[in-house]
């Protein structure tokens, strides 16, 4: 590939990670900008607080889709491991400093989930499970966040992938940054659970 559309590629990557699906969807949805209501956050899970169920749904399959494409169609331009990974961190810093968004947004766990998505698929696949156990026993999300990233970290190198294994190290220092706020709150016993609704 030419050596100019490389650094192109990851610069449309973060452009692309950067459009922000939540804020986009309930504000057309239901007149609510996530970012003034509930969590504050415009992702998946307070939008489906503040708008219903199918409207965090669909805001989740589309930030899982504005990272797993970029980074699909890497695969398919350049061999490189590390055009892939600067692809994958540039979708992902995109949906966390979104230009669009005065480089404020999401906290960036649907956008990792599709950006690993064609990298390897079970090693994720056993990742995505041990969140949704977390947060079918204990209520919280951003739980289930931290640990799907880094039972990531752990999976990688169990299944053979020793060459995701910086990536998802990476990758796992940014969640825990961006879910800062939620640590402090799991340990101070005030995390809000799925089941409650921000403003109850």
């Amino acid at each position: 590939m030419s050596a100019l559309l490389l650094p192109a590629w990851v610069a449309l990557a973060f452009i692309l990670g950067a459009i922000p699906f939540g804020v986009v969807i309930a504000k057309l949805g239901k007149g609510i900008d996530p970012r003034r209501a509930g969590s504050g956050n415009p992702g998946a899970t307070n939008v489906a607080r503040l708008c219903g169920l199918p409207f965090g749904i669909l805001t989740l399959a589309c930030d899982l889709l504005k990272g797993a494409l970029p980074v699909w169609t890497a695969l398919h331009l350049d061999p490189s491991a590390l055009f892939h990974s600067s692809v994958a961190l540039a979708a992902v810093a995109g949906h966390i400093k979104s230009p669009f968004l005065g480089f404020h947004g999401g906290k960036g766990v649907a956008t990792t989930i599709g950006v690993l998505l064609p990298l390897g698929f079970w090693p994720l696949a056993g990742a995505v499970l041990c969140c949704l156990a977390v947060i079918a026993v204990t209520s919280y999300v951003s739980l289930g966040s931290l640990t799907l990233i880094t039972t990531l970290a752990i999976f990688y190198p169990l299944s053979g992938r020793w060459d995701l294994l910086p990536l998802a190290l990476i990758l796992m220092v940014i969640i825990f940054w961006t879910h800062r706020s939620n640590i402090r709150r799991l340990a101070l016993g005030e995390e809000k659970s799925w089941r409650k609704r921000p403003d109850a």
